[in-house]
């Protein structure tokens, strides 16, 4: 017999550039789920996603990059549940334009990489810009 093992997150949202009067609506939300948001400084923007998140095996980075645009990055969440998550925003005036979800793939990326690829997926998908 085969077994599966799934590791267990924890709920999170890793939120940046974000208001304090938002990032209150969204802690109320996430609450609601089980989880809590993790508001992070426009500088960490060298830091990977793992680290930021509080995932084994990723160290802190020297790096300074700035972060510009508001954005934030879901862990922990499964899709039924942020698809809940999406509509609360929206009805609690919360929405953020960018947003992921940390995956195995994207883990590793700085949070600057994942910041500047949500833009430019915003623009293609708006209409305001080429995918390149």
């Amino acid at each position: 017999m085969k077994s599966i093992i799934k590791t267990k997150f924890e709920k999170m949202l890793l939120t940046v550039n974000i208001s304090e009067d938002k990032n209150a609506k969204l802690r109320d939300i996430m609450k609601v789920h089980g989880g809590d948001i993790k508001p992070v400084g426009a500088d960490c923007g060298g830091q990977q996603l793992g680290y930021l998140l509080g995932f084994s095996g990723f160290a802190h980075s020297d790096s300074k990059q700035e972060v510009t645009q508001e954005c934030i990055i879901f862990s922990g969440v499964d899709g039924k549940e942020l698809n809940a998550i999406l509509k609360q925003m929206r009805e609690k005036d919360a929405a953020v334009e960018l947003k992921a979800v940390c995956t195995a793939y994207n883990q590793r990326w700085t949070l600057t990489q994942l910041a500047d690829e949500l833009e430019k997926e915003h623009k293609a998908m708006t209409g305001g810009g080429k995918v390149e």
